[in-house]
């Protein structure tokens, strides 16, 4: 018998069902309803500070490469991200030495990155390249003062009468001009409308329709009242090592990366990433996260929109008690919990970065990481959840504040993309569901949809051991439809553990499509990466809130989507 087809092909499926899983749900094992130990949480910095970040971002603006380039252009810094550093796969990830700065150049509309390390020893290296940046943080604020100085809409906004809000697309292309698009919405009238700012010009752009081609700008609006307050720009510092231990003994560690600095396309990210992650000092993943955040409307009366995850909005993490050991990074009191948009109902908050917490709702006391991102109207909630018995659980939240788009019927897809290290690099992977006698060896490159009238789940399995991670979909997860693409993607890890590759689907479309990395390679023995895809239909006339006043399980619900993972003989 080959090496892959280990014991747990010949097992039944009927043992690992009974003993590991309550199928597509959130029933957790009873043995775990027992009162159990406290844990405790411990975060030690990692990375770059964000001191080291400012000085890298002068010292490259002020350099002569950069200044060349840009010479009598108005221009602005867009973005910071982290370039990692060399390391093998299966050590611990190393703290990035260099970083890459993009400027947008107003003047003759193009875009330039620079690179160059923290220390200061290399040579400011700057290029053009053909693509255009996502809206900064300032950027927008920016574009809110030259509205102010428009003739109709300033003196409206100096009366009280207007107000402003952020709008998808966060920006739109006109003539080969980029502008920054802000929603207008009017106090006392049933109106409100889309402009767009340019900067090169400092003037404010009517749009036919009063709103760009993928947006929408209609007396009716659904959504809670936007607040208004601040966000985080693209490529903080925040990255920490996380460690949870119970009665002394270590259950979880991992590296954990804030949504503003995280991997992925600079001009997305990935949210809330988890790397190295350990469980009872075994690894589990070498990387977590949701590198592809996309919706697609009914009709396509808006959108459709591929999502950004970098700006950290605010939402409630109680002060009191608090650690707040970096910027960015909040260990909550006993008893104390966060609470964002979509458990509130309202869009204020008092903390922007990842809030950390302790939480027992069934599966023991959970370590529990949870962070609100902002893109445009949309409230996006991203948490991971580890519980004591080995259970993790990913999870998303759709939420959107006032605007006309939200009120037709759309579909989120959220795309999490786990690494799998299962101890080592080297894994197998089985396909496991009711009625299938033995587990089914998935032994090269392939998709699958989900299954729920068979459980269908699958076994990642440590290539030289029985110790594995089931991942198995929840009800909430939904079904692919043709924009979505798929539920699973079966792939051999490509690129070097600095250097990830197919961090981000190989298309410049707004529907995924990992397809082209689907080509037969072997999955026996190998490195596995598996994309995960969950679907949420927001239907016309939607609230829009996951659970308002309502904070017993957090992110829970009919708005919540994300798989269970589970450990099989640890």
């Amino acid at each position: 018998m080959k090496v892959w087809q280990s014991k747990w092909v010949r097992l039944g499926l009927s043992f690992i069902l009974s003993a590991n899983f309550a199928f597509a749900g959130e029933n957790p094992p009873k043995a775990l309803k027992r009162a159990q130990a406290p844990v405790e949480i411990k975060v030690k910095t990692w990375g770059p500070t964000q001191t080291e970040v400012d000085r890298a971002k002068n010292r490259v603006e002020q350099s002569a490469a950069v200044q060349n380039a840009l010479k009598g252009a108005k221009y602005r810094l867009v973005l910071f991200d982290y370039i990692e550093s060399q390391s093998e796969k299966s050590q611990p990830s190393a703290q990035p030495t260099r970083f890459r700065v993009v400027f947008y150049d107003y003047t003759n509309d193009r875009t330039f990155v620079a690179e160059g390390d923290f220390a200061g020893f290399e040579k400011i290296t700057v290029r053009r390249e053909n693509f255009e940046p996502g809206v900064a943080a300032e950027e927008f604020r920016d574009a809110i003062e030259v509205i102010k100085k428009d003739v109709k809409l300033g003196a409206l906004f100096k009366e009280g009468k207007l107000k402003i809000f952020d709008a998808m697309p966060a920006i739109s292309n006109l003539n080969g001009e980029r502008l920054v698009n802000v929603g207008v919405r009017f106090v006392s009238e049933d109106e409100n409308l889309v402009v767009g700012v340019s900067f090169k010009n400092e003037k404010v752009i009517r749009y036919e329709g009063n709103a760009p081609p993928t947006s929408l700008a209609a007396p009716e609006t659904c959504g809670i009242p936007s607040a208004g307050q601040s966000y985080t720009p693209n490529g903080l510092s925040g990255q920490y090592q996380l460690s949870v231990t119970q009665n002394g003994t270590a259950l979880w560690e991992m590296l954990v990366i804030r949504p503003s600095s995280s991997s992925g396309n600079p001009n997305e990210r990935s949210g809330i990433e988890v790397r190295d992650v350990k469980y009872k000092g075994k690894s589990v993943l070498k990387r977590g996260h949701v590198p592809v955040l996309n919706v697609q409307y009914a009709g396509d009366v808006c959108g459709p929109y591929r999502d950004w995850q970098y700006n950290e909005g605010m939402f409630d993490a109680p002060e009191e008690g608090a650690e707040n050991p970096a910027p960015g990074i909040r260990i909550l009191a006993p008893g104390k919990i966060a609470r964002t948009a979509i458990e509130t109902g309202n869009d204020l908050g008092n903390f922007l970065g990842v809030a950390v917490y302790r939480q027992d709702v069934g599966f023991g006391m959970e370590t529990v990481l949870v962070s609100e991102m902002n893109a445009g109207w949309y409230r996006y909630i991203m948490e991971w959840r580890f519980a004591p018995d080995g259970t993790i659980r990913p999870r998303y939240g759709f939420g959107s504040t006032n605007n006309s788009c939200v009120c037709t019927a759309h579909n989120h897809h959220a795309y999490w993309r786990f690494d799998f290290d299962i101890v080592k690099p080297a894994n197998n992977i089985f396909q496991i569901e009711r009625g299938r006698k033995f587990m089914q060896p998935v032994t090269t490159e392939v998709t699958r949809t989900k299954n729920y009238a068979t459980n269908r789940g699958f076994l990642i399995q440590n290539s030289g051991g029985d110790e594995a991670y089931m991942l198995m979909p929840n009800l909430g997860d939904h079904v692919t439809d043709a924009f979505g693409g798929g539920d699973f993607w079966f792939l051999q890890y490509k690129g070097t553990g600095a250097v990830p590759d197919e961090l981000d689907d190989p298309n410049a479309n707004i529907a995924a499509n990992f397809s082209p990395w689907v080509n037969g390679e072997s999955l026996i023995n190998k490195d596995i990466v598996v994309w995960y895809a969950a679907h949420y239909i927001h239907e016309a006339g939607d609230d829009h809130l996951v659970n308002p006043d309502n904070a017993i399980e957090v992110l829970s619900g009919s708005h919540t989507v994300g798989p269970n993972l589970r450990p099989v003989r640890w």
